[in-house]
């Protein structure tokens, strides 16, 4: 539990350091810090998970280690479209692979959780709803980020119906991370191709990071949680 918290005021530490880097156009300090963040987590998921059965930790820290990628490309997206969408690119594989990571929660999680159908229909309404406001404004990015839609939008669904979150509350840490990672991504969208927010990275990154740090500690919590009993498959 101590070692837990360590990383958490680190990882808020070096949160705070990137955003006020970002507030105060401190170039250098915002790719330092933006660098450590997956970094830190990645360190917190590792040594929290001995004994885990390495098809989670695998799908965990590979999500982690595009969204570092994709992190480096937006740093320098405003310089040419082609880091966009790579980032773009590297995103959506990090989605996948947080899906796999939920979904290899849920399809060890016994009894199955059951399909939360009112939450599925009005998250695809939302979305839906989103990606026709903006459709006018994506240009030549309109299929890319239609494809990217539908990636988080499954991410969002898999965290969901990964727990029983009635007696897993650590699911709820990992689908508050999920949520505002929805958000953080209709922030992007609106920045980049609607109209550029006055502080728009700073409430980008802001969401981002406490999006990814809600989706590895919910992940983690449950698998201590389940520790010495979960499928070690």
């Amino acid at each position: 539990m101590r070692k837990a918290s360590s990383f958490h005021l680190l990882y808020a530490t070096t949160l705070f350091v990137h955003l006020s880097a970002v507030f105060f156009h401190l170039d250098i300090l915002s790719y330092v810090s933006k660098f450590l963040l997956p970094f830190i987590l990645e360190a917190y998921f590792i040594t929290g998970t001995e004994g885990i059965p390495a098809i989670f930790r695998i799908s965990l820290l590979g999500a982690l280690f595009f969204s570092g990628f994709g992190d480096m490309f937006l740093l320098f997206s405003e310089q040419s479209p082609l880091f966009f969408a790579c980032g773009l690119f590297t995103f959506m594989l990090s989605l996948l692979f947080y899906i796999a990571f939920f979904l290899k929660i849920r399809y060890t999680n016994y009894p199955l959780p059951l399909c939360k159908w009112p939450f599925i229909l009005v998250a695809a309404a939302g979305i839906i709803a989103f990606i026709f406001v903006m459709l006018p404004y994506l240009g030549r990015m309109t299929l890319p980020i239609l494809f990217f839609a539908i990636i988080a939008y499954i991410m969002l669904q898999s965290v969901m119906h990964a727990f029983r979150l009635a007696d897993q509350p650590s699911g709820w840490y990992a689908l508050a991370g999920a949520g505002v990672y929805i958000v953080s991504c209709m922030l992007i969208a609106i920045h980049y191709f609607y109209h550029h927010l006055e502080m728009g990275t700073f409430f980008i990154m802001l969401t981002y990071g406490i999006a990814q740090w809600g989706l590895v500690t919910g992940g983690l919590r449950y698998l201590q949680m389940r520790r010495g009993y979960a499928s070690p498959q």
